[in-house]
């Protein structure tokens, strides 16, 4: 079973080519420091026999925090904090990376700070309503190094990686985008200069680091969304980064505007809409049912887009995306389209999911994707599946 191979990510050699992918947890401190129930919750992970574990993604800098609840890479008290967690993690067998992100024009208001929102360009946020501002080199710069200062604290922290979070319509992301970024000077206007921002935060974070520990990246193959990214950019990128040094790189797509993109499934608008105007909840309802039409469930959704870039790509490729059998994991490696497998929602059902495909317990997960957990976790509350509450919050 090649799901149980040894396979290496740079210097990192891994029990095996199963990897959880990145989740918000919604278990930080107000201040973004781990919890007990952070430690539990990639514990359990890491008994259940994932190879790579992939944190939710951690903001290198308070302005971009996306949830208040979310993991912060932004100050050094993080490293004593996430200690007892990357140690817990190496005790079960299993290795452990922290994603870092800035939320850039998806990061939630938050009334009364005095803060604001910024990105590439003033372009809004048609979830929160939110009109960001267009962001000066200074702060180009600043934002640079602050990704270069999260991952020295992800080493000196006992991380065994750092995967750069440029997916998903956060700051990097935005930067990729044309449709989010419309610039006109050295950091915009053509595919190599949207490139540039993800381009000098990889440098920053490789000096800060060094050769010899493992950087990846997650980046959106397509934003699906009208004059949005589309592989006719994010192939060319993808090839950027591993002539740049990246180590590995796990490919997503979609945004904000559109989660059922990147989370494909049942969409949970009572819960989503809990406690919104009627006019947000009918909003909320006729966007996700139009795009769960659009973009339908199926195993393996990103698998097509994986098998055209895999051949003109010379680092690991990790495939997130509706994985849920053991014989689909299977067929991903065996058509050589991937050398990694990615799950995340089966994984918050079944943290030892992998110890049961080993095992030859079980093909299918039982993970049925009805993004309760993920409507859940967007009202604030802790990730856990809430069909089987268990499995999470202990």
């Amino acid at each position: 079973m090649r799901l149980s191979e040894n396979a290496a990510i740079g210097s990192l050699v891994l029990a095996n080519r199963l990897v959880k992918s990145a989740t918000l947890e919604n278990m930080a401190t107000p201040e973004g420091l781990p919890t007990r129930d952070t430690l539990r919750f990639y514990e359990r992970l890491a008994r259940g026999g994932s190879g790579l574990i992939i944190t939710g993604y951690a903001y290198v800098h308070p302005s971009g925090r996306s949830y208040p609840l979310q993991h912060s890479a932004s100050s050094d008290a993080m490293v004593g904090m996430w200690r007892p967690v990357t140690d817990k993690v190496h005790e079960n067998g299993s290795r452990i990376a922290l994603q870092i992100v800035h939320g850039g024009r998806q990061c939630r208001p938050v009334p009364k700070t005095g803060t604001s929102l910024f990105a590439p360009s003033r372009i809004p946020n048609l979830v929160y309503f939110t009109l960001p501002r267009k962001m000066t080199e200074e702060q180009i710069i600043c934002t640079i190094r602050d990704f270069g200062r999260a991952a020295a604290r992800a080493r000196e922290a006992g991380f065994d990686a750092v995967q750069i979070h440029a997916a998903h319509g956060y700051l990097i992301s935005s930067f990729l985008s044309p449709l989010t970024n419309r610039r006109k000077d050295d950091w915009g206007g053509t595919p190599e200069l949207r490139f540039r921002f993800l381009a000098e935060v990889f440098r920053e974070v490789r000096s800060a680091v060094g050769d010899d520990y493992p950087v990846m990246a997650k980046m959106n193959i397509s934003d699906f969304v009208p004059f949005g990214l589309s592989p006719k950019d994010s192939f060319p990128a993808a090839r950027r980064l591993a002539s740049l040094g990246l180590d590995a790189l796990e490919i997503s797509g979609g945004l904000l505007e559109n989660p059922m993109a990147m989370c494909r499934g049942s969409a949970p608008v009572d819960v989503i809409g809990r406690g919104k105007t009627f006019a947000v909840r009918m909003y909320f309802s006729m966007s996700l049912q139009f795009m769960r039409l659009f973009l339908p469930f199926r195993e393996n959704y990103f698998q097509d887009y994986a098998a055209r870039l895999k051949p003109t790509l010379s680092i690991p490729l990790m495939l997130v995306g509706g994985i849920r059998s053991l014989s689909g994991a299977e067929q991903i490696l065996q058509s050589g389209c991937a050398d990694f497998v990615s799950l995340a929602r089966p994984l918050i059902r079944e943290p030892d999911l992998p110890k049961k495909w080993r095992k030859g317990i079980a093909d299918r997960a039982g993970c049925t994707s009805c993004n309760r957990c993920l409507g859940e976790m967007e009202q604030g509350s802790r990730l856990a599946c809430y069909l089987k509450p268990e499995t999470g919050s202990t």
